[in-house]
């Protein structure tokens, strides 16, 4: 196989992909602020957009390209999910996830009744 295949090659058809894929906040329920990157490929020019599916929203659009790459603020508290779609479509191409996770469990800590000294 030539270099150039390969290259030409390397890429799968509908590609989405992000990174980082985690976002770690410090405690359960506190909103996780982290830099994500966003790459995506196709195989036919046209437009195309990134968005966040549990709000329905565009992250971000292109016009008349088959591959972008855009980072943004990640914010969140919770899982977000992301899906490419063709401009004005409601089918998603390619998806990804961004999972949100904590290091410790919860900030409450269990009131004790009983006091000793």
């Amino acid at each position: 196989m030539s270099s150039a295949y390969a290259a030409n090659h390397s890429r799968k058809e509908n590609e989405l992909l992000v990174t980082p894929k985690r976002c770690v906040a410090l405690r359960k329920g506190q909103t996780c602020y982290q830099q994500v990157t966003f790459k995506w490929h196709q195989e036919e020019l046209g437009d195309y957009c990134l968005v966040e599916l549990s709000e329905l929203r565009n992250v971000e659009c292109w016009t008349q390209v088959n591959n972008a790459e855009f980072s943004f603020d990640f914010q969140s508290d919770s899982t977000r999910h992301y899906a490419l779609r063709k401009s004005k479509q409601n089918n998603n191409i390619a998806t990804v996830i961004i999972t949100v996770s904590w290091v410790f469990e919860s900030s409450k800590r269990p009131k004790s009744r009983w006091k000793l000294f």
